[in-house]
Parts: structure tokens; sequence; C-alpha cells
């Protein structure tokens, strides 16, 4: 233990002296190993530098070495449209005055730690729309409050003095009254783990309900700074997770409703942390004697309900016990009558009351999917396939969770698939392919249904970990140190939290703005 100090400290030092020269890149040739995880002082060092080289760290908040090969991130494509934005464009071709509104918490508002109006993410974001529609008559309001959640704007939070509204009535009635065309809602970085669904969705609804041509913009919010050590853990590995569960609740939400989505976040993480969390590459787990997959192709009896993903791992050293995206290939002796799914891992009983679970039920006639989304409503997605069950062998199942789609196969009627045709899908016809609303962050996935199958053979099953840079998502070279993009000065703002300063607003915030269509 001593001789791994001596070797952090070691480590340490020399980062510093890179640091006190001005330099933003250090390489790392060497392994290290370190048990103090949260300690300020190596947090505070990491946080200034990108770490190039072949080393391998361990510890360290699950920081990494980036390797000199990798490319620098380009960013993806738009994913707001014209019909996003349709009453909207309608309007200003009839050449009427359009009303915008921010809704949100402190990133929008005007508490962000800002040294200027123009320094805001709202002026830079009312800045392209207005670039992109010159001439046109477009007036933006700023609705946003610090420190607030979607429970918030749902509840009866009232507006702040400054904006001369009704102060006796609600946030989101006042926003409801002013009858806005565009709303734009941030929420996430406050909510966490703790984002509050029903909230969310009574948000979205009334507002689709009072004002039915009113266009909605979601946005999914970046993460805070990993080297902050303020009480409320935002530079905790725990920290970290618990926004991307609520990031790609929203991100996968905004998929499912085809409601237009700012995706801040993954830029974020792409610029900052070195990889894009919606590319992913699924790897095979090495099976292990001590769990309970042995081995693959092997028929195992079995009478457990569920049957939980074993704590092996793949080459990224991902375990199955512990990801966020998963396909599987396995065959049941006897055909279940149905299967229950977890698709990520909510814990809240109160702000994620139905849980997010997928139902597959086998009837005579016909197979119905359900999936609850953590919501109040218990199957928000009820469908039955178009595909009959005689037309099938419920025996063999592929089933895929890559990001938020989610598929499920098994083989055409009267094909009975070998090992290697089980696990490429060969001879199998997709009963249900679509994009599902789930919470980000690792869990443990189970399969349940299977206390009746007698024997179960699992062909195959990849693995990947979106919420790390080596879990397998497409990696990049970080363009800008943690520190750059939140460290406070007096002249460009910053608070070394959470809110960025100006460097932070022009470089991650502003591309993703500018990339989309407004026009």
């Amino acid at each position: 233990m001593d001789e791994q100090k001596n070797k952090v400290e070691i480590f340490l030092s020399k980062i510093k002296n890179v640091i006190q020269e001005n330099i933003k890149e250090f390489y790392v040739n060497s392994k290290f190993h370190n048990e103090i995880i949260n300690d300020k002082n190596i947090m505070d060092v990491l946080r200034r530098v990108i770490l190039k080289g072949n080393g391998k760290l361990l510890g360290f908040n699950e920081r990494v070495v980036y390797p000199n090969n990798l490319p620098f991130p380009q960013i993806y494509r738009p994913n707001i449209k014209y019909k996003h934005l349709k009453f909207f464009h309608e309007k200003l071709s009839r050449g009427e005055s359009v009303k915008w509104f921010f809704v949100g918490d402190s990133i929008l508002s005007v508490g962000a730690d800002i040294v200027a109006p123009s320094e805001s993410p709202v002026y830079t974001w009312s800045d392209e729309i207005l670039k992109q529609n010159p001439g046109k008559q477009i007036k933006f309001y700023n609705f946003a409050i610090g420190g607030t959640t979607w429970a918030d704007l749902a509840g009866p939070t009232a507006p702040s003095p400054w904006w001369g509204l009704d102060e006796t009535i609600s946030w989101l009635q006042n926003i409801i009254d002013c009858k806005p065309d565009v709303i734009c809602l941030w929420f996430g970085g406050n909510d966490g783990r703790q984002i509050n669904i029903p909230a969310m969705h009574f948000v979205i609804s009334t507002i689709n309900k009072k004002l039915p041509e009113t266009d909605i913009i979601l946005a999914v919010t970046y993460l805070p700074s990993f080297g902050s050590m303020l009480w409320t853990g935002y530079g905790t590995v725990a920290g970290q997770q618990d926004r991307m569960f609520a990031q790609h609740y929203t991100r996968s939400y905004a998929r499912w409703k085809n409601i237009g989505y700012l995706d801040v976040g993954r830029w974020h993480m792409m610029m900052r942390d070195g990889y894009d969390p919606c590319e992913i590459s699924l790897t095979k787990i090495n099976p292990d004697i001590n769990t309970n997959l042995p081995e693959f192709g092997l028929p195992v009896r079995w009478d457990n309900d569920k049957w939980f993903f074993p704590e092996c791992k793949n080459d990224n050293n991902v375990f199955a016990n512990s990801c966020t995206d998963w396909s599987i290939s396995f065959k049941v002796k006897k055909s279940p009558s149905g299967l229950m799914i977890n698709l990520s891992e909510p814990d809240d009983a109160i702000n994620q009351p139905t849980g997010n679970n997928l139902f597959i039920i086998f009837k005579e006639k016909k197979i119905s999917i359900k999936i609850s989304d953590g919501g109040l409503s218990r199957d928000p997605i009820d469908i039955d396939s178009d595909i009959l069950p005689e037309n099938l062998e419920i025996n063999w199942f592929n089933i895929t969770l890559k990001d938020s789609r989610f598929t499920i196969s098994l083989p055409r009627a009267g094909f009975f698939p070998d090992a290697n045709a089980s696990k490429i899908g060969a001879g199998y016809i997709d009963i249900f392919d679509m994009q599902v609303p789930r919470f980000g962050g690792r869990y443990h996935p189970f399969i349940a249904g299977l206390g009746h199958v007698e024997e179960l053979t699992v062909y195959s099953l990849c693995i990947a970990d979106s919420t790390r840079a080596d879990g397998g998502c497409r990696r990049y070279m970080p363009t800008h140190s943690d520190y750059e993009l939140y460290a406070f000065s007096e002249s460009a703002g910053g608070s070394n939290d959470y809110h960025m300063n100006t460097y932070g607003v022009r470089d991650v915030i502003a591309p993703v703005i500018r990339n989309e269509s407004w026009s």
C-alpha cells in the first residue's frame, strides 16, 4: 500500500509540474492504482489535464488515458427537424410574430454565473434562431429558475418576481397563460436519479392539452464537473451516474414521443470525456464456471423465475451484472407463457412509481408487449405484435437493448436454429422493434418468467457500458479538460461545479445549438 501511495504521489507531482507550465497534455506510460478514490487533491489535478498515452489508471473516479491515435470528435446529425417546430414555421410563414419561451433550471437562468447576458446559453440559442430567420418577428422570454426540477415546474412554484407575472398562480400556469408558440424545457441537473417522471409527463401533457399549437423542444443536459467537491456529490462517480440516469431518460423519451431535442449532454461527453454515449459496440463476455453462465451453449437445469446477468466481463472489463447495453441469445426447453425484462434500474417508488420493465405475453392467438416507463400509467406502451405465435418457435430468443432501441426476435416456425444461427439471428423474425423510454446508468439486467422452462441454454451475451470512456463506445481525443469548462474567474464566470464559464458555453453548448436547423 505504501508503494502504491508513493507511485501516486510521484505521478501527481509530475502532473502538477505540467500544470504549472500551462501545458494541458500529460503522457502516461505506467500503471497506477489509487485506493483514495475521492481525494480532493487528486481530482483537482486530474481535472486540469488530458492524459494521453498507453497507460492504464485504476481508480481515479474512472478517469482514463487516451491513446494518441484517437480522432477529435465530430458533431452528430441534427435531432430537431421541421416537423418538430411545425407551428413555429407556419406562423412565421404567415408573417405573424412568435413568442419563444426558455423554461428550465439554473443553466438557462440569469443565475448561471455568467459575466454578461450575452454569455448565457439563452443568448446563444436565441442568436442562432434569429440568424436563421432574418427579418422575422421572434420575441424571446427566459422563464428559467435556478435549482429547480420537473417536480417544481409541475407544482405550486411561484414565478420569479422580476418577470412581472402573477405570483399568486404557479410557474407553469403563468407560462400557459402567456400562450407561447415554442417552449424549450431544460431540466435534469437537479433531478438526477430522483427525476420525477409523473411530474415530467404532467408538464408535457398539460402543455399539449392547453396549448395544442405550441411546439415543445426538450434539452438533454450536460454533466457537472468531475472535479467538483460540492456537498451535492457532483464530482463523484455516483454524482455523474445520477445525471446520466436523467439524461438518457430525456433523450429516449424524446425519441419515443417524436419530440425534437437538443442533445448538449452527448456533445459534452464527446468533448470532455472523449466518447460518444450513443455510438456503442457490444462485445461478448467470457463465461465463468463459478457463475450461472459456466459456458456458452451448455444446457443448464433451470427452475428459478429470474435469470440475472452473471458476474462475467468482456474485453473492455465491463461486467454483465453492471452494464448499460446488451444483446443475448438463448434457448429454453419449455416455452414460457411470458417474460419480464428490466430496461434500466429506477428504484424510487415516488418519482418512478411503475419502474421500467418490458413484458412479453404469449397467448394462443397473439403476442402482447407492454412497457412501463416510470410514470403513473403502468403500460404506456401496449401493443400486439403483427406476428402470430403459430408462425414462431417460442423456445429460442434473440433480445437486444442498445442505446434506446429494444428488439425481440424469434425463429420462424419449423426452423430450429443451431448455436451459430442463434448467435447471429439467422432465420429469426422481429416481433418487436422500437425506440423505448429508459433511464441511463449501468444496472443489473435480468430476465424473469423462466420458472417452468426446465432448461436454459445461453449461446451468446454481448455487453457495453455507455457511462465509461472505455466501456465500448466510440472514442475520441478530448478537446477540453474538465477545468477549462467550469473554472470560475472574474473575467469569464463559471462556478467550478456545474455552471460553465463563457468558454464552456461557447465550445460545448453553442455548437449543438448552431448545428440544428431552426428555419
